[in-house]
């Protein structure tokens, strides 16, 4: 018989599934695209498995010759994992992960906002990635949301139009590098093609889904609206302008007239 506590236990178990999933394929692509809810849910446990696993791993010293499957299974944290994903995930923890990020003890993810999913109930989505990585997650999906900001021709929010400039200001030629990753979204993800006047087209068969996506206008208060040049400005607590402070003469010290005597 089905009881409500019976289902509760259900319930979690099946929570503490996904998030460990979660865990694993982060660990094992280096980046996964989720809804926010789940990404913020499984980001702190993420956060706790890594600094434990390599904390743990450090402690063995580098010219340890043992097997891998050895260490896995005398360190405690990586029972966390599913039984399918322990040796491959340990492997890559102990191989990998460890001398990536020898100087951090935390701070091992980054999660990056997107638009919401197309249907029926526009969830919330989110990149769950690993910093430090070779995959550049953050640079393309703000390249992306700017090429088709601009196909839709909206202006940029103040949130993209700060992802731009911290990607950029401190990279070898980032401008001109971002606008390259801009262009080349264009043709990739939007197969948007240039006719013999020079104008911007879509190519032929493209799917409906791709023509929906560049339909689906976002929340225009953002870009043009009220909301405009105020998103970077706390909503929790409210914010006074820091008045000018008066200019004050500062008296010369005493012990200085002391030594010149």
């Amino acid at each position: 018989m089905v009881t409500v506590n019976n289902t509760l236990k259900n319930v979690k178990a099946h929570r503490q599934s996904i998030l460990k999933n979660l865990c694993a394929n982060l660990i094992r692509n280096e980046y996964i695209v989720t809804t926010s809810a789940k990404a913020r849910k499984a980001q702190p446990l993420i956060e706790k498995f890594l600094s434990r696993s390599i904390h743990a791993n450090k402690q063995y010293p580098e010219n340890d010759k043992r097997p891998v499957t050895k260490r896995i299974s005398e360190i405690a944290i990586f029972g966390y994992l599913q039984n399918a994903d322990r040796t491959e995930v340990g492997t890559k923890v102990i191989k990998e992960l460890t001398s990536r990020y020898k100087n951090r003890t935390q701070g091992f993810t980054r999660v990056i906002k997107l638009e919401p999913r197309l249907g029926e109930d526009k969830a919330s989505m989110s990149v769950l990635e690993l910093v430090d990585s070779k995959y550049e997650i953050k640079f393309w999906f703000t390249a992306k949301a700017v090429a088709k900001l601009e196909l839709q021709q909206i202006p940029l929010d103040d949130v993209t139009e700060l992802n731009v400039r911290k990607l950029t200001e401190r990279r070898i030629d980032g401008e001109q590098k971002f606008r390259d990753a801009v262009e080349t979204c264009k043709r990739e993800f939007f197969k948007m093609g240039v006719d013999a006047e020079g104008n911007q087209v879509m190519d032929d068969g493209v799917d409906e889904k791709l023509k929906l996506s560049l339909e689906s206008l976002p929340n225009m208060n953002r870009h043009v609206g009220n909301l405009k040049g105020k998103l970077l400005v706390s909503k929790k607590f409210k914010t006074k302008s820091r008045p000018q402070r008066a200019e004050v003469q500062i008296p010369q010290s005493p012990f200085l007239k002391q030594t010149q005597m």
